[in-house]
């Protein structure tokens, strides 16, 4: 793990379709980035249906499930306001390197390598 310099959070709910339109892209940029840690956290009140969409999905990066408390918190550490696909980039140090919400840009998974 020490390896890891980047992590990208990716916060989405398994009802969401831009959300889901961006899985492959997140499967991609995964495979291709070793040094890099993808965490998704899901913002679904059914806890069944995120577990389903997981198992559909196959997505084998590590899953997080905020409840309501933890999504005030992670308002108040990412600026995250509840509104999905919201995705950050941060360095080991939490600093801020992107962040965007909606449907991550094609400029930035095309050049994903570079920041």
């Amino acid at each position: 793990m020490k390896n890891i310099k980047k992590h990208l959070i990716v916060f989405w709910a398994s009802w969401c379709g831009p959300c889901l339109t961006e899985i492959p892209y997140l499967k991609k940029i995964n495979k291709e980035n070793k040094n890099l840690e993808l965490i998704s956290i899901s913002i679904d009140k059914d806890e069944k249906s995120w577990k389903k969409k997981l198992s559909e999905e196959k997505m084998t990066w590590k899953q997080l499930i905020a409840n309501l408390q933890d999504q005030k918190l992670l308002e108040a550490s990412f600026g995250f306001s509840n509104t999905v696909p919201y995705t950050i980039l941060i360095d080991n140090n939490f600093k801020v390197l992107y962040q965007f919400t909606g449907l991550i840009s094609k400029e930035f998974r095309q050049g994903f390598k570079r920041i």
